[in-house]
């Protein structure tokens, strides 16, 4: 029997796969709740690795970022991934995946980078961190796939 927590590896990387976000809630999930959604991976992955930033506060509530590469900056129009918010630099902060681990840095941003909270200029990122850029607040969810 499997474990209904766990979500089971598809060997076809373009299959679509239901995320939950939230995983504690108990209340049972709408077809339409945007915290609970299908994607469809349209292409595999650059890295051994896949990740989403979450926008759960500021002017992007509710977007989805899919950052499946080994570098991606984050800011301002311009940007590899483009962060709504009038607080947030052109060049704000990087996330790397590099070594198994995923790593967020400020690029010494005008207003600064949170992590969980907390002020930062460079930290490993685990699944479920929140990260602060400007007024907004996005949550880190991540899958490292296993060497076969």
């Amino acid at each position: 029997m499997s474990d209904p927590g766990k979500t089971q590896q598809t060997p076809n990387p373009a299959l679509a796969r239901t995320v939950r976000i939230d995983p504690e809630e108990a209340a049972p999930k709408k077809a339409d709740d945007p915290m609970r959604r299908t994607v469809v991976m349209n292409k595999p992955p650059e890295i051994g690795a896949v990740a989403w930033l979450v926008s759960d506060r500021g002017a992007s509530k509710g977007t989805v970022h899919r950052i499946d590469g080994e570098r991606s900056i984050l800011g301002a129009a311009g940007a590899d991934v483009v962060i709504d918010d009038p607080h947030v630099s052109e060049q704000h902060a990087s996330l790397r995946f590099a070594d198994g681990v995923f790593t967020l840095t400020d690029l010494d941003s005008t207003n600064g980078t949170r992590l969980n909270g907390e002020a930062l200029q460079k930290a490993e990122l685990a699944d479920g961190d929140r990260i602060g850029l400007g007024e907004s607040s996005w949550v880190f969810k991540c899958v490292v796939f296993e060497n076969d």
